[in-house]
């Protein structure tokens, strides 16, 4: 796993295939286990943001074509959600559209749960009401403790990664 050089690459492909508008702070945040992961298991920490694409998008083409930056940056399909990946790339809001299926959820229901959620989407939509909630991403954020052990920003790649919009 390289995820500083997976997620310059991903995100490269994505502005070039739809154009990315802004970029988040990029924040280390250490796994989450689950319910399912090996309890002797060390799982690599993680590099999560947010970001704001350019223009309207339809969702589920959209998510193939997240999907198929994954692949090509080489994830593998069907291994356990808890197991380390090159590449994560997600839908977490698409403005008021609310979507739920098996294959597909929107708003991702983690966010009021996820700090490595809230807070990047706060920091680019703050006053966006989540359509389920009806709060504000802002609102949503302030909930977690300011000084979370769990989550370090990583500037050097957020600036790397805003800075490739202006080229």
């Amino acid at each position: 796993m390289n995820p500083e050089h997976n997620l310059l690459q991903g995100l490269a492909a994505l502005h070039d295939a739809i154009g990315i508008h802004a970029i988040s702070t990029v924040y280390r945040t250490r796994a989450v286990a689950g319910p399912d992961t090996p309890p002797d298991l060390r799982l690599p920490d993680f590099l999560n943001g947010a970001l704001q694409l350019q223009g309207e998008q339809d969702p589920w083409e959209l998510r193939d074509t997240l999907k198929q930056i994954e692949k090509k940056l080489g994830r593998q399909s069907g291994q356990p959600g808890w197991a380390p990946r090159p590449l994560d790339l997600d839908i977490a809001l698409m403005g008021t559209l609310c979507l739920e299926n098996e294959r597909l959820t929107i708003p991702d229901p983690d966010i009021p749960w996820r700090p490595f959620l809230a807070r990047p989407l706060a920091e680019l939509a703050p006053t966006l009401r989540h359509p389920v909630l009806n709060q504000t991403l802002h609102t949503i954020a302030a909930r977690f403790p300011p000084t979370d052990t769990e989550m370090a920003p990583v500037l050097p790649i957020t600036v790397r990664l805003q800075n490739m919009l202006s080229l």
